[in-house]
């Protein structure tokens, strides 16, 4: 087995095909094709089920695709560092959108003039998305609102989000009443964040039976559309309180479910942890504690 092979490998289980994955490496297809069959005659082992035109990774193709990922960016990261052996590490750092938008500037901020280290390059989007990023070891380390469901990512808890149930100040649809039941909440139409959201999975984890009228990825467009009354919506408080704050929404409190959530600092198990990387760490998880006391 070569690098070479394993990129090859890597290139038809993402392209599932290996006329594309041939374009992709700019090779001939019997090359790519010839590959994958000295794999698996050498290991005796099938990597893809081949289904008329179409290929389909198998249960092995699946392991060896991981192994693959972890073996060629650890590779390329000792080359880039041999090659670059006095620039500094630029870290990859993913977010998730209620992240991104409420602390991770200021987390970054303190992040460079602690370290003079340069900004890290940076992703945003929801909890789903991030995760398959740093199983791909195509992000460093990451900060997120939802649960983590792979084993193979360590999680370190950073500080408590509180999420708020809230509507426009002139569409109560409870009238003047500020606190309501589960039961009652299920009538009323819901402005959300799509599925693979942190925030819709707590939502979704306390409440299944929800009336999603809306769907929207971007905190913005939902907290304008539930101040035109086109629905409520449950969100950080942190992303809502300046609106709270002015009156043009309102929060209320269920009585019978609990919207707790944290914000935690995530990274692969086997993620060699550099300098960088565990100075940005270490200053997230300060920068959590910090907020905690206030």
């Amino acid at each position: 087995m070569t690098l070479r092979n394993l990129r090859i490998f890597l290139a038809v289980a993402d392209c599932g095909s290996m006329s594309e994955a041939a374009k992709k490496m700019h090779i001939a297809q019997p090359s790519v094709s010839g590959t994958i069959s000295e794999i698996e005659e050498q290991y005796q082992v099938r990597l893809f089920e081949r289904l008329g035109r179409r290929l389909y990774i198998t249960p092995t193709g699946e392991q060896l695709c991981e192994y693959a990922r972890h073996i060629l960016s650890a590779f390329d990261s000792m080359e880039q560092r041999l090659r670059n052996a006095d620039d500094t590490d630029m870290l990859r750092i993913g977010a998730t959108v209620t992240v991104g938008t409420c602390i991770l500037g200021d987390v970054l901020k303190r992040y460079i003039a602690e370290t003079g280290h340069p900004a890290p390059r940076v992703l945003v989007d929801n909890t789903q998305v991030i995760e398959q990023q740093l199983l791909k070891s195509e992000l460093d380390v990451a900060i997120v609102e939802g649960s983590i469901s792979s084993p193979d990512l360590v999680t370190q808890c950073m500080m408590n989000d509180p999420l708020a149930l809230v509507c426009a100040a002139h569409h109560n649809p409870f009238r003047e009443r500020r606190c309501v039941s589960m039961a009652e909440l299920q009538r009323i139409p819901f402005i959300l964040r799509e599925k693979g959201s942190g925030t819709r999975e707590v939502f979704e984890r306390a409440m299944p039976h929800i009336n999603a009228q809306w769907v929207c990825n971007n905190s913005e467009a939902i907290l304008h559309g539930v101040e035109q009354g086109f629905g409520m919506t449950v969100i950080s408080r942190r992303l809502a309180e300046q609106r709270l704050a002015s009156g043009s929404l309102i929060e209320l409190c269920v009585t019978d479910m609990s919207l707790e959530r944290q914000f935690s600092v995530v990274w692969h198990k086997n993620k060699y942890k550099g300098n960088s990387l565990q100075q940005f760490i270490d200053i997230s998880t300060q920068y959590g504690l910090e907020q905690e006391r206030t």
